[in-house]
């Protein structure tokens, strides 16, 4: 028995799952590893020592290694309804907020820092 495909459509797998980190199809609703939901991500973000997702309710950080090749496991949480005084900095790039009344700092990847601003300005 084979299987034979008469589409020539590619399969791409540009969704990259906030969780585990592994690249799913594009039209995934859930993760092919871990059964994340990824419908509930609104904005993810690869940056050098973190990565970054937001939700309907919440910012969660997922940190990196110092030599920024994987994860540590340390995943910080942040509720949006508690997040206060955002802020983008320059010329250094970086999100700044008050959580919990201690200052958070983000540096961020030019590109990460301008797609970040631009979604927080329409979303918040």
């Amino acid at each position: 028995m084979s299987l034979e495909d008469d589409s020539n459509d590619k399969i791409t797998f540009n969704k990259i799952c906030p969780k585990c980190g592994v690249a799913n199809p594009d039209y995934s609703d859930n993760c092919i590893i871990c059964d994340k939901d990824l419908l509930e991500t609104k904005l993810y973000i690869e940056d050098a020592f973190f990565d970054l997702e937001i939700t309907e309710t919440e910012l969660v950080e997922y940190r990196k290694n110092f030599y920024r090749t994987r994860r540590t496991g340390k995943v910080k949480r942040f509720k949006l309804e508690k997040i206060e005084k955002i802020s983008f900095g320059y010329p250094i790039k970086r999100i700044c907020f008050i959580y919990e009344g201690k200052k958070e700092v983000y540096p961020l990847k030019d590109e990460n820092y301008n797609l970040l601003k631009d979604f927080m300005n329409k979303t918040y």
